[in-house]
């Protein structure tokens, strides 16, 4: 996580990720993506990267969350050239696997990730997977007004690692094999 006192000089990051969240009828950011994505440039702003890289496809309405991402990062001030998009994924496991090729090409491993508090657990651990050692910042502000629907993140949360789970291991294996590292845990 980022340091605790506000005046000491931040940690350089190559970039900070930010994951995508809804995109609303005409195209208008939900308040997670909005909360999000300011988060990120006020980090940004003060200097903890140079770039954004936003992840999100298109889910329920267009258009892609990376779009309305760099859109509202342009409108508070961060240049367009300062904004990687990946406007594919349509999970956290597929952001975090298209976000890892594209900061493998520009060398970058020094990756702050942001999303939700209750989000960051499952993502972190998707980007490990995928092969980076992220850290986290969580958006500020609640992910819903109304407890249950705050339950309801969190559980679907916990269920969604067991799954992630599932999902890693050939990652795995096929990161160990690239590797030249033997995949079984036989010795000889």
């Amino acid at each position: 996580m980022l340091q605790k006192h506000p005046e000491a000089p931040p940690v350089v990051y190559d970039v900070i990720v930010v994951l995508g969240a809804a995109v609303w009828p005409d195209g208008q950011p939900s308040p997670a993506l909005q909360r999000r994505i300011l988060h990120a440039v006020d980090l940004l702003q003060r200097g903890y990267a140079a770039y954004l890289l936003v992840t999100g496809g298109v889910g329920k309405y267009p258009p892609a969350e990376a779009a309305v991402m760099q859109r509202l990062a342009v409108a508070h001030g961060i240049p367009s050239q300062h904004i990687l998009c990946e406007d594919q994924a349509t999970s956290t496991f597929e952001s975090a696997l298209l976000c890892c090729g594209m900061l493998r090409q520009r060398g970058w491993s020094r990756v702050l990730v942001v999303t939700d508090r209750y989000h960051l657990p499952r993502t972190l651990f998707a980007f490990w997977i995928c092969g980076l050692r992220a850290v986290g910042s969580a958006a500020p502000g609640k992910p819903a007004r109304r407890l249950w629907r705050r339950w309801y993140y969190y559980l679907r949360e916990g269920l969604a690692l067991p799954w992630y789970l599932m999902r890693a291991v050939p990652v795995l294996l096929r990161r160990r094999r690239q590797a030249g590292e033997p995949t079984s845990m036989a010795r000889p």
